[in-house]
């Protein structure tokens, strides 16, 4: 392992020091991270710019994971490094002058934190108090009201060792004391927040094994995720133990290999039925010496000084204010790259922020590419917080999986990030993408939310109709953010714009609101997973018309900022109304183009074509149709930092199908054309257009060269772009430089 020696749990608001997506931004939903097994949304045809075909992964789409609206008690920890540890403590340390400093490992010293309690959550449960009470109902007994017996002094134990990691299991115990009569009911989340799919953790469970003063204890399960315990009396303590399978590479589940173990929260921490979220709890892990622990969840300060002190880093414990909490922080244990990069809160401000980077497996992301994944992470930060004028953790984590063949895609947490991405990958620009839509929705969804989703319930399905504000406009602030923060350009963006114009066009009319509604039935018209592309438009044409109607003094950025604002630091979700009434806010004194209740009734709960003639001039800007008969081989892929074209996925019965290209090939000569990267795929496709019967391809498979013969099939692609407007009014070249910039007059 490259780094420290020593286990570095690696927590929330802490920072440590440490060593030291190949598809294009318009394709990288359709690859990685917005579409789901045997169905989902995606760009019907690649277009001459790349030759995907109509294939590509379908993963599940990395969505909201919002653990609780309230503040995390954590996000005020002082800084310091303990010995073995990223937890909630930074070094401390002269401020640098730069707003993005990396950080340079100090001597390993231990200093306990302190933390400043937000007591949101309050008001939520007071407000919500109907939905609170009815979570966690059985789903074979509903028309049986249970309730658990209070409890108290809530820990759990969670063993992630090379013992457990080479059976693909972890060993978990939940303890705690009986706080009143009648029996204990338990139950394991169905879903994780932001990964809008059951999966009934409780399928993974075995060996359940609960135990009451150290003596067995009867038990029965009233549903699939729902244990009763029978017998248990006041004042006792508790056990429960069990193995959970770690087998599946998906950001929402849990995963083992012989150095390292990640799992979520809501994969293995139980909680009482009908108790309600508002409870401490302690989790301790215990892995080997030398092993790292990353997570955003706060080390107890007493257990950290411990471990200090021992030197035994085998055992760390964290701590959580309440079970919504709990569940968001997924937890890194083994061997895998870090490192860290100062940010600042405000734009000249000090660098009083931290971000960092976690990779599995070791060795991957060290040198330059840590230092460039963290220099965008680093400008993404800064650039989203200037959205919302606030910056709401003090330390932001980057969990990232690099595997041959991952899942794909990534799922947000309040203050961090999971994501999984082929190792081939591992240098494409594209990821930044990525990074840019998941850190977003550390303030939009697991802060700003709809009161659809406010609060959390883990025992079943939670559909809103806001989707497409929860997911599309992070969509678009993430394509925006690449800009703003000059990791990409105007050019970029409003290829990704067209792409969704022409990718929304080919499928069903749908209503966003209804779009929403369906991920957790993943549809199967070709509509899963539109309030992505739709929803991302729907901000865009928000933003222009705000703009436009305000004289560009107002835009999009306003009414998040506002809702922001207005609901989620008031312990709250935002309602219909609420959002209406701040995007006609944004837009006074002027009169937008089009009604917003035209909008609302035409295009988010209607099924109307959106009005780009009408939208497009108010920016500056136009569409352009092009058509080009091009060589397609039916592949899905990128150029690898050699300039291979790495495929992802090849469409059955297509060419490359027929030439027997598989899935990981790196394809380094097609006929005549060696490969530079995706202008040399372009210039193939184009040269062989009219050429008649196979031609050789040269690639690399399992490091082995080997040639087949593709066949060549062409086809007529038509597409569109977006172009800026060379004679556009003075005032929609403002609109368009403030949309791009970030900026108002």
């Amino acid at each position: 392992m490259n780094g420290p020696t020593g286990s570095l749990a690696v927590s929330d608001g802490t920072q440590s020091c440490g060593q030291g997506f190949p598809v294009p931004v318009p394709y990288r939903r359709t690859i990685y991270s917005r579409t789901r097994t045997g169905g989902g949304w995606r760009h019907p045809s690649p277009g001459p710019g790349r030759d995907r075909g109509r294939g590509g992964r379908r993963t599940s789409h990395s969505v909201v994971r919002l653990a609780k609206i309230a503040r995390s008690a954590e996000d005020h920890l002082s800084p310091t490094i303990i010995r073995g540890t990223l937890s909630n403590h930074m070094p401390a340390g002269p401020p640098h002058p730069n707003r993005a400093s990396r950080m340079t490992c100090p001597t390993v010293i231990a200093r306990p934190s302190t933390g400043l309690a937000v007591a949101v959550v309050l008001a939520m449960a007071a407000a919500h108090a109907t939905r609170v009470a009815a979570q966690g109902e059985p789903q074979t007994h509903a028309g049986r009201v249970t309730r658990s017996a209070p409890i108290a002094d809530v820990r759990y134990d969670v063993t992630v060792d090379s013992a457990t990691t080479r059976a693909r299991s972890l060993a978990v115990a939940m303890h705690f004391k009986v706080g009143g009569p009648g029996p204990v009911v338990l139950a394991l989340p169905a879903w994780s927040p932001g990964h809008y799919v059951l999966l009934w953790f409780a399928r993974r469970v075995s060996q359940f094994t609960p135990t009451m003063n150290g003596m067995p204890l009867s038990w029965h399960q009233l549903d699939f995720q729902t244990w009763q315990l029978d017998g248990t009396t006041p004042g006792a303590a508790v056990t429960v133990a069990f193995h959970y399978l770690a087998d599946t590479i998906d950001r929402a589940v849990a995963w083992t290999r012989p150095d390292f173990g990640f799992f979520n929260g809501t994969n293995v921490f139980m909680y009482p039925v009908g108790r309600g979220f508002d409870w401490p709890a302690q989790v301790t892990i215990h892995t080997d010496a030398g092993w790292n622990i990353a997570t955003g969840m706060a080390e107890s300060p007493a257990g950290a000084l411990s471990a200090a002190h021992t030197g035994d880093d085998s055992r760390r414990t964290f701590r959580a204010s309440n079970y919504h909490d709990l569940v968001d922080r997924p937890f890194f244990i083994g061997h895998f790259d870090f490192d860290s990069i100062q940010v600042s809160s405000t734009v000249g401000g000090p660098n009083d922020h931290w971000v960092r980077a976690v990779s599995y497996p070791a060795g991957l992301f060290t040198g330059a590419r840590m230092t460039r994944m963290l220099s965008a992470l680093a400008k993404l930060a800064v650039t989203h917080a200037a959205v919302f004028h606030d910056m709401p953790w003090k330390t932001y984590t980057v969990l990232q999986i690099a595997d041959p063949h991952p899942n794909g895609g990534g799922l947000e947490h309040q203050d961090s990030q999971v994501d999984e991405i082929p190792s081939g990958s591992i240098d494409a620009p594209g990821l930044n993408g990525l990074y840019a839509h998941e850190m977003f929705h550390a303030w939009n969804v697991k802060r700003l939310r709809p009161s659809d989703l406010v609060p959390y319930r883990y025992d079943d399905a939670q559909p809103t109709e806001w989707l497409w504000v929860s997911e599309g406009i992070t969509d678009y602030y993430g394509d925006l953010g690449l800009v703003r923060s000059g990791l990409g350009d105007s050019t970029a963006f409003m290829a990704k714009m067209a792409q969704n114009i022409s990718g929304v066009a080919t499928v069903p009319p749908t209503a966003l609101a209804d779009a929403s509604l369906g991920a957790w039935v993943n549809p199967t018209d070709g509509s899963s997973g539109l309030y992505y592309p739709k929803g991302s438009l729907a901000g865009f044409m928000l933003d222009v018309l705000i703009r436009d109607a305000s004289d560009n003094h107002h835009s999009l950025d306003d009414v998040m900022r506002s809702l922001y604002t207005t609901t989620y630091k008031q312990g709250r979700g935002f309602t219909p109304s609420e959002w209406w009434g701040a995007v006609a806010a944004a837009a006074r004194p002027g009169t937008p183009a089009i009604a917003f209740a035209d909008v609302e009734r035409r295009y988010i709960a209607g099924r109307d074509p959106y009005p780009w003639d009408a939208i497009l001039p108010l920016v500056g800007l136009r569409m352009v149709t092009d058509s080009a008969t091009l060589v397609q081989l039916g592949i899905s892929g990128a150029a690898d930092s050699s300039g291979a074209e790495l495929v992802y996925y090849v469409v059955p019965t297509s060419a490359a199908a027929t030439a027997g290209i598989v899935a990981g090939d790196r394809l380094t000569q097609l006929a005549d054309v060696e490969m530079h990267g995706d202008s040399s795929l372009m210039a193939f496709r184009h040269r062989y257009v009219n050429a008649t019967g196979p031609v050789p391809v040269i690639l690399l498979r399992a490091g082995h060269q080997m040639t087949v013969q593709l066949p060549i099939t062409s086809k007529l692609y038509v597409t569109q772009r977006i172009v800026s407007v060379p004679d556009a009014s003075s005032k929609a070249a403002r609109v368009r430089h403030g949309l791009l910039t970030g900026t108002t007059d």
